[in-house]
């Protein structure tokens, strides 16, 4: 079964809808890095703020037909997401490079932007982003979030046990049985058959 679809054909409404967007992008440039701007989303949450992004990029990039976001730092999102009359896929993925986004258009233009968490210290969070945004620039994710080496280590060591875990079976395998199975079950088959 796949996940529903989210319907977004209005830029938001309410409170949070004339908020600038705290975005930075890099001239066109085939030697600007691995990062082409920075971006500073209010919430976690991408279903909100997805539509003004891709408002914001669509002179540069025309449209956008795929997002992958790094899904550590974005609350649960639909699969897809309905945009101005087109369907754009939103490809969660805990393997992508951490606090990016990449947006793909037709033609497989490519936009990877540097993503500031939303509860960032505005200060650092403003340098971040142009930073990111300057030409040249070469900086990794992490050295622009002032992320350590030994945070990034302890970061990557956290997702590959929870990778195990996952591929492992989680909690099910670890309680080692299957439904029917196991040291409950047994226990409750011998109150039954001593009944």
């Amino acid at each position: 079964m796949s996940a529903p679809t989210l319907h977004v054909d209005a830029l938001r409404t309410g409170p949070t809808a004339f908020r600038g967007l705290r975005l930075r992008l890099k001239r066109v440039d085939p030697s600007g890095g691995f990062l082409q701007g920075g971006w500073w989303p209010w919430t976690d949450q991408l279903h909100i703020e997805l539509p003004l992004l891709l408002t914001a990029l669509a002179p540069r990039m025309g449209t956008v037909d795929r997002v992958i976001y790094d899904e550590n730092n974005w609350a649960p999102a639909s699969s897809r997401m309905e945009f101005r009359g087109r369907s754009i896929i939103l490809e969660g993925s805990a393997t992508t490079s951490t606090n990016t986004l990449s947006l793909i258009a037709k033609g497989f233009t490519r936009l990877v932007l540097l993503i500031v968490p939303p509860c960032a210290n505005p200060t650092r969070a403003y340098t971040a982003v142009m930073t990111a945004s300057k030409p040249g620039d070469l900086s990794s994710p992490d050295e622009l979030l002032g992320i350590g080496p030994r945070q990034a280590q302890d970061r990557r060591l956290a997702l590959m046990a929870h990778q195990r875990w996952e591929s492992e079976g989680g909690a099910q395998h670890r309680l080692g049985h299957k439904r029917g199975d196991g040291p409950v079950a047994a226990e409750a088959q011998e109150v039954r058959r001593a009944q």
